[in-house]
C-alpha cells in the first residue's frame, strides 16, 4: 500500500505541467491574431453600421460607429420608441446625449475613461493604457479556456481581460463604471464574430451586459479608412425635450 502511494506520487511529480503564458506573451499573441501591429496601425479611420438589440425590451435599433485616430469617436443609436442616444469624443472633449437628459458634457472622470475605452489603437497599446498588468487564473468563456489579465490604468477602475487560449483574441472584458443614477455598475462585455477586414480582425458582435440590461451590437458593415471629416465628431445637437 505504501509502495503504491509513493509510486503514484512519483508519477504525479513526473507529469508534464503546461506553463501559463506570461502577460507579454498573451498580449503579443493578441496583436498577432489581430493581424500585427504594423497592419493594424495603418488604419486611421473606421465606420461601422449595424443594429443594437435590447432583448429585455424586445427592441432592435440602428447602430452606427465612426472613429478616427487617435481618439475621435461617435456612437449613434436610434432606438424605436425611445429616441437617439449618442456618445461622442472629438479627441479633446466628450459628450453624451439621450432623450432623458438631453446633451451634456462628460465629467473629467468619465472623459478619461471614455478616452481609454475608445482610443483608436487601444487593442495594440493595452500596456500603455494599463501600466499595471498581472496574470490571473485562467477562466472559461463560453466553453473555451481563456487566459486572464488584471489590468489597471494609472487612474480609474481596473479591468479584467479574457483572451481565448487558442486564437489569442480578446473575448471578454469585465469592468465597473460609476453613474449618478445607479452608483457602481458592473459590466461584462463579450466580443465575438471576429471578421477579417482588409487584413485585420475586428469583432462584429459585441454584447454588453449589466445587472439592469443587455445590449447586443451586431455590425453588418465594417469599413477601414473611409474619409471622415472632423465635423463627424462635433458636439451632438440638442433634441426636443432635452437639456443643454
Amino acid at each position: 500500500m505504501i509502495y503504491r502511494q509513493v509510486w503514484l506520487l512519483v508519477l504525479a511529480c513526473a507529469a508534464p505541467v503546461l506553463a501559463q503564458p506570461s502577460v507579454d506573451e498573451i498580449l503579443q499573441k493578441y496583436v498577432q491574431a489581430l493581424g500585427g501591429k504594423e497592419a493594424y496601425e495603418k488604419v486611421t479611420t473606421r465606420a461601422m453600421k449595424g443594429t443594437a438589440e435590447i432583448p429585455d425590451d424586445n427592441v432592435t435599433g440602428a447602430a452606427r460607429v465612426v472613429a478616427k485616430a487617435p481618439g475621435s469617436f461617435r456612437l449613434t443609436l436610434d432606438i424605436p420608441g425611445y429616441g437617439v442616444i449618442e456618445t461622442v469624443l472629438d479627441g479633446t472633449n466628450g459628450w453624451e446625449k439621450n432623450p432623458d437628459s438631453g446633451v451634456h458634457a462628460m465629467s473629467n472622470a468619465d472623459l478619461a475613461t471614455a478616452k481609454r475605452d475608445h482610443h483608436f489603437y487601444r487593442e495594440t497599446r493595452l500596456k500603455e493604457l494599463f501600466p499595471t498588468m498581472t496574470l490571473a487564473a485562467p477562466a472559461d468563456v463560453n466553453g473555451h479556456k481563456a487566459n486572464v489579465i488584471d489590468a489597471a490604468p494609472a487612474s480609474g477602475s481596473p479591468e479584467k481581460l479574457y483572451f481565448d487560449a487558442d486564437t489569442g483574441l480578446l473575448v471578454k472584458r469585465d469592468y465597473e463604471r460609476v453613474t449618478l443614477e445607479d452608483g457602481i455598475v458592473q459590466y461584462e462585455v463579450f466580443l465575438s464574430d471576429y471578421r477579417d477586414v482588409d487584413g485585420i480582425k475586428v469583432p462584429a458582435t459585441i454584447e454588453q451586459r449589466s445587472p439592469d440590461s443587455t445590449v447586443i451590437f451586431k455590425f453588418a458593415e465594417i469599413k477601414n479608412n473611409p474619409p471622415l471629416a472632423d465635423s463627424a465628431f462635433a458636439k451632438p445637437e440638442k433634441q426636443d425635450g432635452g437639456q443643454d
